[in-house]
């Protein structure tokens, strides 16, 4: 017992790590040297065996070399820093149970000649060298914890086609898709100790540089998507810097102004092995760990690993969200679980979409698909007064005096007045029937629109009193698009095909709808036109 206690020590701080659902579990602080080091035996028998494969086969010999040139100085044993920040990445399972119940790590089940071959193997433009650092992160994610790595391995499945998708299209080494992977064990609700948060980790900061939106509702950090677009411009600000992908990654780690410290106090050397020294000491096993990251969903297989089936919907429509929204208003009407909405929509804080905002995009399973379409203006209007009390307009025999402002934001509609209103930018159809008193349905109806509607500054729209109202008939051929301001989207639709029938540009289409270019295109659907 003196043992156990002497090699566990609890620290300061505790971690909360979300597998889709929160466990509360805390960072300790491991007995590394003793956890990562090799027995001796073993390491004599791994030389026994280079020595006759340099024997038998020179070629092989020249490749261990040349694979193991980066061992010069690298310790055998990773740092207490590094073990920390690995154990906040996913290191116990989702009961909370400790799985750092063996004094060492077991010896690695093949020989080294094996693990650089099938490194030498993978297609890669990114450098994928051998050492004995890169061979504990591997032994640690296929032997040491096998049900850790098979719950990785079917995020993996899930995540890692969408990450592939934008990295190509940004032309950057699809290797790197495995970075979510060591960042927050893909976990799109992680959040460092230093705030840093999703996926891909941004701070706050860089988060917004490179255009997520952060605010009380909203966190795109949180959001497998949006986060991997900023990442893809990111990562390749980082190699148009450095001209390498291997200092690329180590900056992307610990920043720009870390590793130019470090290549100035390796006397100007830009090589990843050369400035390991001089880099902090949780960068230091970056990239070996992003190796062996790459080694473990490539060659699983080999070591009889199966990857865990996730909990999430495989296959999901996105809808475009122009009006404050509750998850629990969807939930309640179409019977849809609120789990599986935050669990495609993590990046809503509070359940809340701020559509009237500006546009937001919600994911929902596609099952759902027809009855979120069939049931739109019911949702929109499912408890709104719980959900969301503005409380712009105050009525004037209640307010106090010395409150002008708000009762001159008050103009009651009534008799045979009829009032052509001139949206605003930052006003939402909400916000214009409370300025008039006027009923939301009654706003929809005189002006043909639901509550999916999107409006824009500069567009008019009409306000009748109570005698003057048109009587509320239905005309379905009525054709919001027939200003060229919508287009109504029909099956069949790409958003080439309409940048091509109304000659506009298709990143200014997107741009003005919130939209990416996976974003699906449902028949019935409105597009605003630029």
């Amino acid at each position: 017992m003196i043992q156990i206690i002497n090699r566990i020590k609890f620290l300061r701080y505790g971690m909360v790590l979300f597998i889709f659902c929160p466990c509360y579990l805390y960072a300790q602080e491991i007995n590394t040297k003793a956890l990562f080091s090799i027995p001796e035996e073993t390491v004599q028998k791994e030389t026994a065996q280079k020595a006759v494969i340099s024997t038998t086969n020179p070629d092989a010999t020249t490749t261990d070399n040349r694979q193991n040139k980066t061992t010069v100085n690298i310790p055998s044993g990773m740092d207490t820093s590094s073990m920390i920040w690995l154990i906040q990445k996913a290191l116990y399972d989702t009961t909370g149970i400790i799985l750092f119940n063996e004094e060492e790590l077991p010896p690695a089940d093949m020989p080294d000649s094996v693990y650089i071959r099938r490194l030498a193997a993978m297609p890669s433009i990114i450098s994928l060298p051998y050492n004995d650092i890169v061979r504990n992160y591997i032994v640690y994610y296929m032997q040491k914890h096998p049900r850790h790595s098979a719950k990785m391995l079917g995020l993996a499945e899930y995540y890692l086609p969408v990450f592939e998708e934008i990295l190509d299209a940004y032309n950057i080494p699809l290797e790197m898709k495995v970075l979510p992977i060591i960042e927050s064990a893909l976990n799109p609700v992680a959040v460092s100790r230093v705030g840093a948060t999703g996926m891909w980790q941004f701070i706050l900061t860089t988060g917004r540089r490179y255009g997520l939106t952060v605010n009380t509702y909203v966190d795109e950090r949180r959001d497998p998507i949006a986060s991997t677009y900023a990442a893809a411009k990111y990562l390749t600000a980082l190699y148009a810097m450095f001209e390498d992908w291997t200092l690329a990654l180590a900056a992307y780690n610990c920043g720009e102004g870390n590793v130019l410290k470090a290549i100035t106090r390796a006397g100007g050397k830009q090589d990843y092995w050369e400035i390991y020294p001089y880099l902090p000491k949780e960068t230091r096993n970056y990239v070996p760990l992003f190796i062996a990251a790459n080694y473990a969903i490539t060659y699983y297989k080999e070591h009889r690993l199966i990857p865990e089936p996730v909990d999430v919907p495989v296959r999901a429509d996105t809808f475009m969200i122009n009006s404050k929204l509750h998850f629990e208003q969807i939930a309640n009407t179409i019977n849809i679980p609120i789990s599986q909405l935050r669990k495609l929509n993590p990046q809503y804080k509070r359940d809340i979409i701020p559509g009237n905002e500006r546009p937001y995009e919600l994911r929902i399973p596609s099952e759902y698909t027809d009855d979120f379409i069939e049931n739109e203006r019911k949702i929109y209007g499912h408890n709104e007064a719980k959900y969301f009390n503005p409380n712009i307009v105050v009525n004037p025999t209640t307010a106090p005096k010395s409150n002008k402002s708000a009762t001159s934001r008050s103009s009651d509609v009534s008799g045979s007045q009829t009032i052509t209103h001139q949206v605003k930018s930052g006003e939402s159809l909400g916000i214009i029937a409370g300025k008039y008193n006027v009923k939301l349905n009654d706003l929809y109806s005189w002006n043909n629109l639901t509550a999916a509607s999107t409006i824009y500054p500069g567009q008019k729209l009409m306000i009748y009193g109570k005698s003057a109202a048109p009587k509320q008939t239905e005309n379905k051929n009525v054709n919001p698009s027939t200003d060229n301001k919508y287009h109504i989207v029909e099956k069949g639709d790409s958003f080439w095909s309409i940048t091509q029938k109304y000659n506009v540009g298709l990143d200014s289409l997107l741009e003005i709808n919130n939209m990416t270019k996976n974003s699906k295109l449902l028949p019935g659907k409105k597009i605003l036109l630029p």
